[in-house]
């Protein structure tokens, strides 16, 4: 039998909730299968270190799946299909390729409403990385909607309508029969894109100013400008550290 720390396995009989996390195991033991699948509609599989996910097909009730901090990559191969999940949480794993990644879950999880990709290296969030902006944030975002359009919650915020609107403008601007079309659908991206940011505030990333002491420009030497008008404040010396050493014979 499967080395397992029950101590650490949480089943909530009335939520039919089960919380198996930080076991370090690599695939879920027989015996949380034979326990468990048939009677599961919330799954937490958080800290672990799971590569293997055939067992999942047979939670036949699945709804809502958690997957975070396990180390996961764009190697991962996924049930065939998981019809009835809706949520699925993969914050904190290792994946790079977001392509991949949204080709897979839009075959394996094709129902999936609630999404959360937070702390993956395909994710540029600007609030976890710095050097991402909220104008790439942005084009992430649109760019999930499109693969998987029945999401309702993406990285915990909700999909708005002018979101959905754009993919769908997107959508319809795109011109594939010739490479002149494609190269019409990019400035036309570009140019929405640009549109719906300016609405939301959002700005591009800009160049960063470097503060030089200098002035841009240089005057002649006869090219001279002042300011006169009247001192606030009127110096006596009576907090200068250099008096003390300066006697009324020396002035």
């Amino acid at each position: 039998m499967d080395d397992i720390n029950w101590n650490k396995i949480i089943y909530i009989d009335d939520e039919q909730k089960l919380i198996y996390f930080d076991q370090k195991t690599y695939k879920l033991p027989d015996a949380i299968l034979n326990l468990y699948s048939d009677r599961v509609r919330h799954l937490d599989l958080s800290y672990n270190k799971l590569s293997s996910f055939e067992s999942l097909e047979l939670f036949t009730n699945l709804e809502e799946l958690v997957l975070d901090n396990n180390y996961l990559t764009d190697e991962i191969i996924f049930p065939a299909q998981l019809n009835q999940v809706k949520l699925l949480s993969l914050n904190n794993n290792k994946f790079e390729n977001l392509d991949l990644l949204l080709t897979k879950l839009s075959l394996c999880f094709p129902n999936l409403e609630y999404l959360s990709l937070l702390g993956n290296p395909a994710c540029p969030c600007h609030l976890l990385n710095l050097k991402y902006t909220e104008y790439d944030y942005l084009k992430y975002r649109f760019y999930i909607i499109r693969y998987l359009p029945r999401l309702r919650i993406l990285d915990a915020q909700r999909v708005k309508k002018m979101e959905r609107d754009f993919v769908r403008n997107q959508q319809q601007q795109e011109e594939c029969d010739s490479e002149g079309g494609r190269i019409k659908r990019n400035n036309a991206l570009m140019e929405i894109c640009a549109l719906w940011s300016s609405k939301l505030g959002v700005r591009r990333k800009s160049q960063p100013v470097v503060y030089h002491p200098l002035p841009d420009s240089i005057r002649e030497a006869g090219d001279h400008r002042g300011a006169y008008g009247k001192c606030r404040y009127r110096y006596i010396g009576a907090q200068s550290e250099g008096n003390r050493f300066i006697l009324n014979t020396d002035l």
